[in-house]
């Protein structure tokens, strides 16, 4: 009768549509076959479908025929129906049985974010994407067993999606909604770029975040002609820079910044949430684990030596570190704390020679760029260093220009001037400056897939980000400021 007496106080609390805010609890249900239960099944857009959807993977919810879950959105069985259920706004947790009362059989080939995947004598999930342009694989969420397994969005093999009706809740709403519908991006190769600029290939857009002057993360994206403008990420403060990656299973960005805690934060469904309780000195440093199909972050902890997080921090190695890491591939690279560019191999770090750096790593494909003492640039690849000259300060910012196959650096120069260097035929160019505008520290680039361009942003003495592009046969434009934000 106590479990019971749970599940009705949390039923009570969303029954008929309430919009009570209410905390994720996790309630037993008597007999495994109630849940919650509503006036009716709700209208919800495809955007609205895919953030319910979210919250149960935010919150690992486990996976059971015989329990309820219940958060803002309602109590619902923490099955496969259950969850999709949730997801579409259902006056009680369906099952794959029934699912056609309020559905209706699409074709394969109009499959839309939202709509759902049902093998009614077995299992359903909600359709995401496709992860192939044919499509063939479709890229799922779902709450899947055996009991205790958490939900998770991966890709079906075409054999295993051939044997599910695709099916189209009959209260989505389509108009004005937003979604790409059946637009959705598709791509055979995984695209990752992670920094505080990325290319979001998902929205096909270029997205860059950024730290206002009172610590608020803000963003600004350019899709068309011109950019959005800037929007404020919470009133949450902190005390790093904000990164972000491109999650290229989800095609969901994915954002992380050091609070004033130390600790790391992610923002989550328009929530920034703690990973863990540790706290750090370094920025959070991201990249896709192939393996694992997620989003991994590395950070340097407050004693020096570098940590990872995948369900909870922990150290890789004992090897003491300056700065913040990058990783080419499955290495890791980092300035160690005497000053020499060390690798992680996944098993032990090791010295990559006895060049004495003072800046921390910057990849692009499996080549490695430092600054040394005397402020020229290195390039480090298959044990050989190479100079690119130069005389600057900072980290140096490099990026694969998968249009022309060739690699870009640019550097905070002397002067305050931002300087580029291009890898040709017959070793890098001579290095050159971008305009006559002056900038308060390094810059970054990265390459944006959609326009084929290579990006390049910073900031100006003033606290104005700006940018300039380069785009083949077109060449350089013109540095640009990006509205009249001020960032740190």
């Amino acid at each position: 009768m106590k479990r019971w007496g749970m599940l009705a106080v949390a039923a009570a609390a969303i029954t008929f549509g309430s919009t009570l805010a209410m905390p994720d609890v996790a309630v037993a249900a008597e007999g495994g076959v109630f849940c919650g239960s509503y006036e009716a099944n709700q209208k919800v857009t495809r955007s609205e479908v895919l953030a319910r959807s979210r919250t149960w993977l935010a919150a690992r919810v486990p996976y059971s025929q015989s329990d309820c879950f219940g958060n803002r959105y309602g109590a619902y069985r923490t099955d496969c129906s259950g969850f999709v259920s949730m997801a579409w706004g259902l006056r009680i947790s369906y099952t794959t049985h029934i699912l056609e009362q309020v559905a209706h059989r699409i074709d394969r080939e109009d499959l839309r974010p939202g709509d759902a995947l049902n093998d009614r004598e077995n299992h359903v999930a909600l359709f995401i994407g496709w992860a192939d342009a044919a499509k063939t694989r479709p890229i799922v969420r779902e709450q899947a067993g055996p009991d205790g397994s958490r939900p998770v969005q991966r890709v079906w093999s075409a054999a295993t999606a051939s044997r599910y009706v695709p099916l189209r809740y009959n209260n989505i709403l389509e108009a004005g909604s937003g979604d790409t519908g059946s637009d959705t991006p598709v791509t055979d190769k995984l695209v990752v770029s992670a920094g505080p600029q990325i290319s979001n290939t998902g929205q096909q857009q270029l997205e860059i975040f950024a730290r206002g002057v009172d610590g608020t993360v803000i963003t600004n994206f350019h899709k068309t002609s011109r950019w959005a403008g800037w929007q404020q990420l919470g009133p949450e403060v902190f005390a790093g820079d904000p990164v972000a990656l491109m999650n290229p299973q989800t095609k969901i960005v994915e954002i992380y910044a050091r609070g004033t805690d130390g600790k790391i934060y992610h923002r989550v469904d328009g929530q920034w949430l703690a990973l863990g309780d540790t706290a750090v000195a370094g920025e959070p440093t991201l990249f896709w684990n192939d393996g694992t199909k997620a989003v991994e972050v590395l950070a340097r902890g407050t004693d020096g030596t570098l940590l990872r997080f995948t369900d909870k921090w922990a150290p890789v190695g004992d090897r003491k570190i300056e700065g913040d890491p990058a990783v080419a591939d499955k290495d890791v690279y980092a300035r160690s704390a005497d000053g020499k560019l060390i690798k992680w191999d996944g098993t032990s770090w090791a010295d990559q020679g006895d060049k004495k750096i003072v800046s921390d790593p910057s990849v692009a494909v499996d080549q490695v760029f430092v600054r040394t003492e005397s402020g020229s640039v290195e390039q480090y690849a298959a044990g050989v260093w190479t100079t690119l000259g130069g005389k600057g300060t900072g980290k140096p910012s490099a990026v694969f220009n998968s249009t022309t196959g060739s690699i870009d650096v640019v550097q905070l120069g002397e002067g305050g001037y931002v300087e580029h260097s291009r890898a040709a035929d017959k070793g890098w160019t001579a290095w050159a400056k971008l305009g006559t505008t002056k900038v308060a520290e390094a810059p970054t680039a990265m390459y944006h897939a959609q326009t084929k361009t290579v990006e390049v942003f910073a900031r100006t003495d003033d606290g104005k980000q700006i940018r300039r592009f380069y785009k083949e046969k077109a060449g350089w434009s013109q540095w640009a400021v990006l509205g009249d934000k001020t960032v740190s």
